[in-house]
């Protein structure tokens, strides 16, 4: 492939994930889905990695302690996640981002409901699509989520939290 053709290619996935991302956060802004994007996102991390730290979730996403910070106490808010062993002093910065975090019961239902709700949604828009097709997907989302994730330039260690 020439560098013209890579970059043509390039271009259209960026532009097809990117028209995914907003179609998926309407879709569930439009469904009333019991959790937004960001806090499906940060349920669903805190759900698949037991006993991590707000610092945990700042890194694997590339984002701000603080930004973190704020939407967790969000969801602290909401009840749908706790904050486990010993208590930073009040209005410390460590209050979140130092516990260990876990999901309340109603964190796991919405999450449930969530997930449920998104891979309807998934399942809808592939309905016709053969198997071999689907598994042609699920291997290239794949690969592309590896290198984004194994520190090449672009994945999670791009950007210093």
């Amino acid at each position: 492939m020439q560098a013209d053709d890579q970059t043509t290619g390039i271009d259209a996935v960026y532009a097809e994930l990117e028209r995914v991302s907003r179609r998926a956060v309407a879709r569930a802004r439009a469904r009333s889905a019991p959790l937004s994007f960001v806090e499906h996102s940060l349920v669903t991390f805190i759900a698949s990695h037991p006993g991590c730290r707000a610092i945990d979730i700042a890194a694997d996403f590339s984002l701000n302690r603080s930004t973190v910070s704020r939407q967790l106490a969000g969801l602290v808010e909401l009840g749908l996640v706790t904050t486990v062993g010993e208590e930073a002093p009040a209005g410390s910065a460590e209050t979140r981002r130092g516990q260990v975090l876990a999901l309340t019961p109603r964190g796991d239902e919405l999450l449930a409901r969530s997930v449920d709700a998104n891979r309807a949604a998934l399942a809808e828009r592939l309905d016709g699509w053969r198997a071999d097709e689907v598994e042609q997907l699920a291997a290239s989302l794949h690969r592309l989520n590896t290198a984004f994730g194994d520190g090449a330039p672009g994945g999670q260690d791009a950007v210093p939290v």
